[in-house]
């Protein structure tokens, strides 16, 4: 009954009490969703994944996507985000998981048990986290094993998001880029200690960015710390 009673509270202050159900032109935190639906222009029928969804609406890089009949996978730690995934994205893959570099489990540092800032790195808790936190042990798989066990193994990614706090490049990582080849991804960056103190180079010093670089991707937009990078045609 108290879980019951958790879920409902969260629906409610999730969807009602905000409104979100109200027709958006954009439903990302900083317009992210349009950059992404000017680049693919009139595609249909395309393929995403989005590794810490969070949100089926509210802050989601896929949503808008999502309406334009995209379909996709969307992953997150919470089981409760995914319930929600389920309850209003029921054509999507929708699974609660941590992605990592191998199978295993891992520990969470979370503040609350519905928060965006859910994170698998114990220094960033400590910085997101200033009035304490707690943990628990999660399961975590690869991207590569989520997408090889799923109907989707066989194709190619368009959009890749990643919003996880601090464990992107262990995910990015974690993906055979010759097999799934994203066209688009959009990745938080945060260099915390360069940022603050206000080094102009913490960008191309990022480990995450140095490895798209690698990967023949360029920065297409930012703002703040959040990055969407494309491929380069070689």
């Amino acid at each position: 009954m108290k879980q019951i009673k958790n879920i409902f509270q969260y629906f409610y202050h999730q969807y009602f009490k905000p409104k979100i159900f109200l027709p958006k032109s954009s439903y990302s935190m900083y317009g992210e969703d349009i950059i992404i639906s000017n680049f693919f222009k009139n595609k249909s029928n395309g393929f995403y994944v989005d590794v810490g969804c969070y949100h089926p609406l509210e802050g989601s890089n896929t949503y808008l996507l999502y309406k334009k009949k995209w379909r996709g996978i969307n992953i997150d730690v919470n089981p409760l985000s995914v319930e929600l995934f389920d309850f209003s994205r029921k054509d999507d893959l929708n699974i609660n998981l941590a992605i990592s570099d191998k199978k295993s489990k891992i520990k969470l540092y979370f503040r609350k048990k519905i928060n965006m800032l859910n994170t698998v790195s114990k220094k960033l808790a400590k910085i997101h986290f200033l009035n304490g936190f707690q943990e628990k042990t999660v399961k975590a798989d690869t991207l590569n094993s989520v997408l090889k066990k799923s109907k989707f193994n066989n194709q190619s990614i368009d959009f890749l998001n990643l919003d996880i706090e601090g464990n992107e490049l262990i995910a990015l990582k974690s993906l055979d880029f010759k097999k799934y080849k994203p066209k688009l991804i959009c990745v938080e960056i945060h260099n915390h200690e360069e940022m603050y103190n206000h080094r102009s180079d913490y960008l191309v010093r990022n480990p995450t960015y140095k490895f798209l670089m690698k990967k023949n991707y360029k920065v297409l937009w930012s703002k703040k710390f959040s990055y969407i990078f494309k491929k380069i045609k070689i």
